[in-house]
This record gives C-alpha cells, structure tokens and sequence, in this order.
C-alpha cells in the first residue's frame, strides 16, 4: 500500500535523524495522519517502515501498559488541539524485547491551510545514553526512574532521601563554576561513603541528590542524615581549603503500588519545607490529610493523576474584595478547590503546596488562569473597575514563557488585561531580584496589576517595595487576627500603610471576620478589605447572584 509522503520528505529531517544515535526525530502531517521516523528507530524499535500511518499501533502497541494511557492523553491532547507540545516519559520495547526508558519532547508546526499542520518531536532513547552523571560518577536521574519502577509493586519498605546542596549559588559566585563542580564531586563523595550498602545514590537536578533506602527504618535515616550533615561540615576540602557546606533533607516512604512521581514529588515538598522553613532539619512527608503515609500518596496520587485527566474535580471558587469606604465590591480573588468522590473535599491548604512542586503544576495554573478569565469575564463587562486577581505559583513565574502564556490566555478569552491581578505567592520572593522585577516588569507592560500577597511574612520584607513596581500589598490576615489587642500589629499594620501609601501602592487587609474587626481598622489608611466578613469563597453562579 502506497503511502502519502507529503511534506515529509525534507533533507532537514534527514540531517537531524542523523546528528546522534540515541535520539530519534519523528514528523507527522496532521491532516494525513502519516508519520515519518528516522532510521535508527525503525531499526532499534523493528518498525516496518520509515513511513506509517499514525495510529496504526505499531509504535503505540510497544509501549508499556502501565504508561500507554498517561502517553495517549497526552498526544491526544495535541492532535485534538489542546495542546501545542507533547510532553512525556515512557517505557517502550526495543528489538531485543526489553523495556527501554523514553522521552518525548514535540511540538506543533502550524501550517497555513494550504499547507498543513506538522508535528516534529524528538525522542530520546535513555538506554543508549551513559547512566552515570560525569561531573560525580553517581548514577544519573534517569537510572533513578528506572529503580522506582523496578520497586513498583515491592512491599518492603523503602525511603528517598532528598539532599540539596544549601546557598551552592553563592559558592559559584564566589569561586567560579570549577571550584563549584569540585564541590559537587566532594558532596557526592560523602554521601556515597554515608549511605554505603544501605542504598543507591542518584545524582539529581541541579544540586541535588537521592538516596534510595531499601529496608531502612526511620531512625536509621534519621542517623544516616545527621552524618551526612557532620561529614559535608566538617570534611569537604577543595583546594586545600575546608568547605562548611550546609545541606537541606526531605524523605519519603512507601511500600506498596505507587506512582513513582508522586514519590519525587514529596520527597521535593519535604526538601522546600526543611530548606525554607526549618533550616536544614529533616522532614519526613506526612500531611494532615490521613494519618497513614500510604494513603497520603494515594490522594496526592489521585490529586496528579486529576490533573492528567483535563483537571477532573477541581474548580474555582471567588472571594470578593470590597473598597474600604463603601464596602462594595470591586473585585474578587479566584481560589483553587479539588473534590474527589473517595476522598471528598480536600483542603486546598494541604494539597497545594504539595502539588507546586510537581511538573504538572504548569498546566494546573494556566488552567487556573484560563479558567478564573473565563468565569470572571461577565463580571467584567458588567463593571469595568472590577479586578479579578489570581494567585502566581513560584513554578509559573520561574517560566521564562510564562509571560508568552499569560498574554495567549488574555488573547484566547478576551478578557481586558486591566482587570487582571496577579497575586505573587510566598515562594515567589525566593527567585533571584534581579530576574523577579524583569517578569513583574513584562507582566505590567501587558497591563497587568500586580499584589505581593500574605505580606508579612516568609521572605516578604519592606526593602521588596523599593525592588518592585507592584500595585498592591495584601498584609497576612495573621497581623490582623487580634489586632484589636495586639499593640505590635498594630503597629506593623501603621507602619505598613503608610509605607505603603506614600509610594503609591494600595493596601488590602485580609482575614476581617466582624464587624468589630472592620470598625478598628477604618484607622488606618487602606484601600481595600477581604474576609469572611464579607463573604467565604463561592462559586461564580453564587457570587453573580449575590453581587450583580
């Protein structure tokens, strides 16, 4: 059977199929549905033939069961226009019948309706790439993987050990970037001697490092991390000089079936709280979800796998910020909620900053974004003052395309860029200064209004007014709470708004409950309030209802 060639047949692609025996290129006409793969995946795979029909399962057929669904969403999603890349890591048979670790990275092509669409994508082939990380002579992320999928199933308990490297930044600044890889080489020595046959240790992202304890109790762990803290403090020497490096620690455990992102994705969560909030001590993941760490996972699982599912149970519910004069509405603040019907409701408190440090959290907050335009925007054309504001994640705003994002969204819904706010979240303040005014300062130039929230707090300080050119502070309901008796926070909150108002920026006073509340803080010069007050967040259907 004759197969249609069209728009497949370029030197270019023949160029790039033949620049490195591990990766493959593959291009497909979306209005054909014909595929065109380089000739060492017919090979490598034993396809029939350098051109096929997509869909015709030959490819798809190879693909692990258990990772078949995650990757035919995730395609579908570009072919039905969804999406413009693919994205994807995935098992797949070789020749030899084995499984092989892939990764697909593709986008779309636009053509211009006489020429078609076309989707290239570039596929790396992790078996034929070296599994040792050069700079440290650990295994590298990709021979991690393949470990939890080796330990899928395996009912002994196991712990990952998330280690970072603390301020390495500052390291490479003061001594150059071949004194910062010694560092690296020694760090990942010490650990390896710490750990020794109680594991594996896999050299990560950047600078971090896992350990995989198969068979470890929890005060094992406790007293293999107390050394590596002595060893990295104490013995690292580069140079003739002796480092004091400082390290951050989050775990994890399982035991049973398990989706091995998640399992990464709670060791990061515990590494931020013990990097950020707990200098450097251990932290075990565990919520306040279930008491059981098994079933943590299993909703944490739930809660990712929702997201790969076009966001199945979540949904967005509105607060609205009033003027601190007429107490009307003049806006509202969109808020993320997931319902599940095992788990019901699960606090947004308890799931969101767990699932920041997943890479999934990407498409949840366009889709926030998208989302909170689209609900919001008859809000809008109703009032043309009215300013809707949605929080931005540290992952988002660490994007250097989040800007390009925001600007589609704004451009897809029509919703005017004036009546958006975005509310800069504690992590936020963590990226480098110089870089966060550049994005705030893109962000502004679109329109958009810009607020520091829970300000106050973390990494929030006075010296960020004169760093950032935001439109809005919201002080932390935590200054507000008692502040009726509280003669500090009073003072906070004074010093604040004025602060505040003679540099032009507007001050929102979260967490008002009464009425009491609301009468002692008319003393103070702020431009907008938000709380329960006023309303706890609700839907759009109830929020139009109540104030159109």
């Amino acid at each position: 059977m004759s197969v249609d060639k069209s728009e497949l047949e370029s030197r270019i692609f023949d160029g790039f199929a033949d620049t490195s025996r591990r990766r493959y290129v593959c291009m497909c006409n979306m209005k054909t549905m014909v595929v065109r793969w380089s000739k060492n995946a017919v090979e490598d795979f034993e396809l029939s033939n350098e051109y096929c029909v997509y869909g015709g399962d030959e490819w798809i057929g190879r693909i692990h069961p258990d990772d078949k669904e995650l990757y035919m969403s995730e395609l579908q999603a570009v072919f039905q226009g969804e999406k413009t890349r693919h994205d994807a890591d995935f098992r797949i048979k070789n020749r030899e019948g084995e499984y092989v670790v892939c990764t697909c990275r593709g986008n779309v092509v636009p053509g211009n309706g006489e020429v078609p669409d076309l989707f290239i994508a570039s596929i790396e082939n992790h078996s034929i790439m070296d599994n040792i990380d050069a700079t440290t002579n650990l295994y590298n992320i990709f021979e991690f993987w393949q470990k939890m999928r080796v330990l899928k199933g395996n009912n002994r308990r196991t712990f990952v050990l998330l280690v970072c490297i603390n301020n390495f930044s500052e390291i490479n600044d003061t001594y150059g970037y071949f004194f910062g890889n010694k560092i690296l080489k020694e760090t990942a020595e010490r650990i390896r001697q710490v750990v020794g046959d109680k594991g594996t240790v896999y050299r990560m992202d950047g600078v971090q490092f896992a350990c995989c304890l198969e068979g470890c109790s929890k005060s094992d762990l406790e007293e293999i991390y107390k050394q590596l803290k002595h060893e990295v403090r104490h013995n690292i020497f580069v140079n003739g000089l002796r480092m004091a490096v400082t390290i951050s620690g989050g775990a994890v455990a399982f035991n049973t079936n398990y989706d091995e992102y998640s399992i990464l994705t709670s060791a990061r969560y515990a590494l931020v709280q013990s990097k950020h909030k707990y200098h450097g001590e251990l932290i075990f993941f565990d919520s306040a979800l279930l008491s059981d760490n098994k079933q943590n996972l299993i909703i944490l699982t739930a809660i990712r796998d929702s997201i790969q599912e076009q966001f199945k149970g979540f949904y967005l519910c509105f607060q609205p910020i009033v003027d601190s004069a007429s107490e009307k509405v003049i806006g509202a603040e969109a808020l993320l909620r997931w319902k599940n019907s095992i788990f019901g409701e699960v606090s947004p408190g308890q799931f969101i900053p767990w699932i920041e440090n997943d890479p999934t959290f990407w498409d949840l907050g366009n889709w926030i974004l998208k989302q909170a335009m689209t609900e919001a925007l008859d809000l809008v054309k109703a009032n043309p003052d009215f300013v809707l504001n949605v929080n931005v994640a540290y992952p988002q705003l660490a994007q250097l395309k989040f800007t390009d994002m925001v600007k589609d969204i704004l451009a897809e819904t029509g919703f005017p860029a004036k009546n958006l706010c975005l509310e800069l979240t504690e992590r936020c303040k963590q990226l480098e200064i110089d870089f966060l005014r550049g994005m705030v300062m893109s962000l502004k130039n679109l329109g958009i209004r810009i607020a520091i929230d829970d300000f106050g707090t973390g990494f929030s300080s006075l010296s960020l007014l004169s760093e950032l050119p935001v439109d809005t502070l919201k002080i932390d309901r935590g200054f507000v709470r008692d502040i009726q008796d509280n003669h500090a926070n009073q003072a906070i909150v004074d010093a604040v708004t004025g602060c505040a108002n003679k540099l032009s920026i507007n001050v929102c006073l979260e967490g008002l409950e009464d009425r009491q509340m609301i009468d002692f803080v008319k003393q103070y010069s702020v431009y907008s309030y938000q709380g329960f007050y006023f309303s706890k967040p609700i839907c759009m259907d109830d929020f139009k209802e109540k104030y159109c």
